[in-house]
């Protein structure tokens, strides 16, 4: 049996360390950049999913939109034949017109009046 000699032992004990040490080291790189990249697709899902979300919004708002206008034309339209019919009332009968709205601005009178 060999004698056991401290400073071989101290030798390889050092070089084990050197190489656990660079091990470690390039562990931690191969990590960095494996987050890096990981990082970097996660940011590009979160991209893509936002653009998409935008296109879906901007679609909802443009749709909401034409709809809007489309109420505001039927609006103008119930409008304007509202009135050419009240006008047309007015013109056939102006004495019932007279007297409704004597009787209108009566009974706003009386609801103004008991306040």
């Amino acid at each position: 049996m060999a004698d056991p000699n401290p400073q071989e032992d101290f030798s390889k004990l050092t070089a084990d360390l050197a190489a656990l040490r660079e091990d470690v080291a390039k562990l931690a790189e191969s990590l960095a950049t494996l987050a890096k990249q990981e990082g970097a697709a996660a940011a590009e899902t979160v991209k893509e999913k936002v653009r998409s979300g935008k296109a879906q919004a901007e679609a909802t708002a443009a749709g909401l939109l034409d709809e809007g206008a489309a109420a505001v034309e039927d609006a103008k339209a119930c409008a304007s034949a509202l009135c050419r019919d009240a006008s047309g009332a007015i013109e056939r009968n102006p004495f019932a017109a007279v007297v409704a709205a004597l009787g209108i601005g009566f009974v706003f009178g009386l609801i103004s009046r008991s306040r």
